[in-house]
């Protein structure tokens, strides 16, 4: 991924000598920003990703394993949202580095219920029994956003825009599957009007462990947001929580209020 560091009047002057276009992402709207990926943002996407999901932000760039795992999720996801429906959409900086500052995609996949049909397979569980039921969902993967441009809306921009695509193809839903453990991003999902429809307890996943990535198993739920019935999305279970929030606060409970943020983002003010 290109990241140079040259002087912005520098770039200015080569710009202007081959009189190339370059796009400008505005600081006023970060949802104005959102745009589909193309060409090189596949690589700068996978890029951000990598290094926020398995580093959390703290890479060194000149990593051979960090290299290899980019490698392989830039390939992944010029397959994966290539498809009909299929999209990945990415906030680039406005300095032109085309380094990403966030990024998501959205794949149609095969469901029974709440569990993807390759699990269901995998499982053992496949067969004619369940042609009747296997429907298809919009779901969301690979939202990241890079750790020097958190807080600043990128990833709820991004989710707009994801939502976005999946009503323009047709769809009344928007899915997605996050690990039981990441309780932040769960937050920030039922602050959207996410719920949770599913989990699995043995999902196979990926991790990096002492500068090497290995393959492992952990829990993950699936979450889903109406995109025509926001009454829908009402979660009886945060609301309960809120209302308890509001009591203990009244107590004089602080410690208790935040403690319910953290895990279950709720934020009363």
């Amino acid at each position: 991924v290109d990241v140079s560091q040259a002087p912005r009047r520098a770039r200015d002057a080569r710009t202007r000598a081959t009189g190339r276009r370059h796009r400008v992402i505005q600081k006023a709207s970060p949802s104005d920003a959102v745009q589909r990926a193309k060409g090189g943002d596949y690589n700068a996407a996978a890029a951000t990703f990598v290094n926020s999901f398995f580093y959390d932000g703290n890479v060194d760039t000149r990593d051979v394993e960090y290299k290899g795992l980019t490698r392989a999720c830039s390939s992944d996801m010029k397959k994966r949202y290539a498809g009909d429906g299929n999209a990945l959409v990415v906030i680039l900086d406005e300095d032109d580095s085309r380094e990403c500052l966030a990024c998501g995609g959205v794949e149609v996949r095969k469901y029974v219920g709440a569990v993807d049909y390759e699990s269901y397979v995998k499982s053992g569980r496949g067969g004619m029994d369940v042609e009747g039921k296997i429907i298809e969902r919009p779901i969301v993967a690979n939202l990241a956003t890079a750790r020097a441009a958190r807080r600043k809306g990128y990833g709820k921009a991004i989710m707009g825009a994801l939502e976005d695509i999946c009503a323009e193809n047709g769809f009344d839903e928007c899915c997605l599957v996050v690990e039981a453990r990441n309780k932040r991003a769960q937050g920030l999902y039922r602050k959207l009007g996410y719920k949770v429809i599913g989990s699995d307890a043995k999902a196979a996943a990926l991790e990096v462990v002492d500068g090497r990535s290995r393959e492992t198993t952990t829990k993950t739920l699936v979450m889903r947001k109406s995109l025509t019935n926001p009454g829908a999305n009402v979660d009886t279970v945060t609301i309960g929580a809120a209302v308890l929030a509001l009591a203990l606060l009244s107590a004089g409970q602080q410690a208790l209020v935040d403690a319910l943020y953290v895990n279950f983002g709720i934020d009363l003010f």
